[in-house]
């Protein structure tokens, strides 16, 4: 069978110049058993919007199998809603605790304990801490020493650029001298050479 009648049909129906006529033979032809694939989108979409196909009627126990489902939903969220209020209490709850917790914490902390009995032992400690302080520092003194030694070293390295850019220029210098005395010497060998 030659599919060229059904295209051209399809084609007037797409652009909405088709005729009632062109629309029951296009109808027609579509429900044919064989059809090609290429035209199986266009058969479901045009049968469903001329309503040739039938609805099926709804089964009789739907309203109740609606209402089953909406009783359950109702219970779930209950019982989520339960489980929600049962985690905050409790999240409430520990947050109580840790606060009453923190509070004796800081309260046992904030009492001044007195470790030394003797005034004088207790001086003595604390100049020896004090020394291993300053015995401490001292020896960090030394590793910025080193440190500084670096960075001496690192801004010496740092002019070795500068003074390539100065020896680079005084070349370039040299250079265009060098240009200009080859210019004059082959301009002095032209008039020599001119003159004879």
């Amino acid at each position: 069978m030659n599919w060229s009648v059904l295209k051209k049909l399809l084609e007037k129906y797409y652009d909405g110049s088709s005729s009632a006529d062109e629309e029951k033979k296009m109808l027609e032809l579509l429900k044919h058993e064989n059809l090609p694939s290429e035209f199986s989108e266009d058969r479901m979409m045009i049968t469903g919007l001329f309503g040739n196909e039938e609805i099926p009627e709804p089964s009789p126990d739907l309203d109740e199998r609606i209402m089953t489902s909406i009783d359950e939903s109702e219970r779930n969220r209950k019982i989520i809603s339960g489980k929600r209020r049962l985690y905050s209490i409790i999240s409430v709850a520990a947050a109580i605790l840790i606060i009453i917790s923190f509070w004796f914490i800081l309260e046992d902390n904030s009492r001044v304990k007195d470790t030394y009995s003797d005034p004088q032992l207790a001086y003595n400690e604390t100049i020896e801490v004090l020394y291993n302080v300053s015995s401490n520092l001292n020896k960090g003194r030394d590793q910025m020493e080193e440190l500084s030694m670096i960075s001496q070293t690192k801004s010496r390295l740092n002019l070795i650029p500068e003074s390539r850019n100065v020896v680079a220029g005084e070349l370039k210098a040299l250079k265009y001298i060098e240009n200009s005395i080859e210019l004059l010497g082959m301009d002095e060998k032209n008039n020599v050479k001119g003159k004879k």
